[in-house]
């Protein structure tokens, strides 16, 4: 049988981060979901809709486990509204 594979995961958002510190020790063939939600009910966030999850900056898919977003180790995953480009509108 194969070994069970984890990695440490943070997730930061403007409300704070979750856990308060470090990180969580969870299976890498889990959903990222279930982290992202895990985040949102500690930091009492409502309203995500059109939050983006990233990590180094590349944008993934939430739906898919850590290991199908090519992700392992010890990272942290910025999730936050969708960054709009600046500009005047004239």
């Amino acid at each position: 049988m194969e070994k069970e594979q984890f990695i440490e995961v943070a997730v930061v958002t403007t409300s704070g981060a979750y856990p308060s510190s470090g990180y969580n020790k969870v299976p890498a063939h889990q959903k990222i979901r279930i982290e992202i939600e895990k985040a949102a009910k500690e930091l009492k966030i409502t309203s995500t809709d059109g939050w983006i999850a990233q990590v180094g900056g590349k944008i993934i898919d939430i739906d898919k486990s850590y290991l199908e977003n090519n992700l392992a180790g010890e990272f942290f995953i910025d999730w936050g509204p969708r960054q709009t480009g600046g500009g005047f509108l004239l």
